[in-house]
């Protein structure tokens, strides 16, 4: 694939479908566990763990934005081999950028996985109740592999399209859920240890992960677009949206009951009621708000990895066609080993960890790594001018 075919859309992502993809990929199966797991921490002061956990995932977001500067116009792909090798010896760049990569793309083809199957069991035992869930999977892996025969700016104008429809429903319910809100469930809040404070924003970083897609995406925005804005504009946008979910789960169910609830967002909506009996069920119009969410979320994280192997085998829109098509079969497996709920909350508690060690420290060894090359690279103009 030649530079010019694989950017020939090069640099046409607007702000604002910056913010599309970023927002859309943050908010997705989180939206249903947050009230739960951030209480189960942080009990009434759940709710702060979201606008820590914002703060923490901005300053990873910054680093990612600093290293797309750095290498303007090229994806965590193609400028791993220069932060590792040099232009006299580029097998050492290629060698030990390998296994970044492989770390990266492997974190997000296994995310997505089990995205899918909490996307799946969400709605087989809500809604459609005689449906297999083999079936849902399915349907979702086939909708994501029609985004995946696209470049670039299809997936950017799909996020776009999806957003109002994404954000406004929700924050529509977040704040209708508050009909019966008792905000003494909301008190105390300075009872919490400095351990339930740390594990409570670590459940809240962790509801942010997802702009790790943007170590690709960034490469196409455009060059007088302000990327640490886009990033500040999605994560307060998100941060707002799960406060408000979190202030309504807790204030309406106290953060007691919401321990015995699996999915506390989608109990909130049950007890919401629209004015004037619009709609009779309104978790039945919130979870199809939620699959659009859900389907953002996926299809963006698998879009990265079939376009990274792209851009790593140096090949053209057919291979990643090929790739995309291979890769959902394994990955319709791989969401089908945990045996249950309790199962697939255990793996995605496993990858949590996982999206902080590539959300944080890959930047910062990368930026390391950085620095010590720009040191020594001073060190010798100075000897060579001594």
């Amino acid at each position: 694939m030649s530079r010019n075919e694989g950017h020939s859309w090069h640099q046409n992502l607007s702000m604002w479908q910056q913010i599309c993809l970023m927002t859309s990929t943050l908010i997705g199966v989180g939206v249903l566990t947050l009230p739960r797991t951030t209480s189960s921490k942080l009990f009434e002061a759940g709710w702060i763990a979201p606008l820590i956990g914002s703060a923490g995932a901005f300053v990873s977001l910054w680093l990612i934005v600093k290293l797309s500067k750095r290498y303007p116009g090229e994806t965590f792909i193609e400028y791993s081999h220069k932060v590792w090798g040099s232009a006299s010896r580029p097998w050492v760049g290629k060698v030990f950028s390998l296994p970044w990569i492989s770390i990266y793309l492997v974190y997000l083809y296994f995310s997505t996985a089990i995205v899918s199957r909490v996307f799946g069991e969400v709605v087989v035992t809500s809604v459609l109740w005689q449906t297999p869930l083999e079936a849902m999977l399915l349907t979702m892996f086939l909708l994501i592999f029609f985004l995946c025969m696209h470049e670039v700016e299809v997936v950017a104008r799909v996020n776009e399209l999806l957003f109002p429809f994404i954000i406004l429903p929700l924050l529509f319910i977040a704040l209708a859920s508050f009909q019966k809100a008792e905000f003494g469930n909301l008190l105390p809040i300075n009872h919490v240890s400095i351990r339930s404070m740390a594990e409570g924003v670590y459940e809240g970083i962790y509801s942010y992960s997802g702009f790790e897609i943007m170590f690709v995406f960034f490469a196409y925005a455009q060059k007088n677009t302000n990327k640490e804005l886009a990033g500040f504009y999605s994560l307060l946008i998100a941060a707002l949206l799960y406060m408000l979910i979190v202030v309504a789960g807790i204030s309406v169910f106290g953060y007691e009951e919401l321990q015995r609830v699996t999915w506390p967002t989608l109990e909130l909506v049950k007890t919401t009621q629209v004015p004037g009996f619009i709609l009779e069920r309104l978790e039945s119009a919130f979870l199809a708000v939620w699959v659009s969410a859900v389907f953002t979320t996926v299809a963006n994280a698998f879009y990265v990895v079939v376009y990274s192997l792209r851009q790593l085998f140096r090949k053209g829109i057919w291979f990643q066609r090929i790739m995309a098509a291979v890769l959902l079969v394994p990955l319709f497996y791989f969401s089908l080993i945990p045996q249950n709920i309790p199962e697939v909350f255990q793996v995605a508690s496993l990858l949590g960890l996982s999206s902080l060690f590539i959300n944080l420290l890959i930047p910062v060894v990368y930026w390391v790594v950085i620095l010590i090359r720009d040191m020594m690279s001073k060190r010798e103009e100075k000897d060579v001018d001594g």
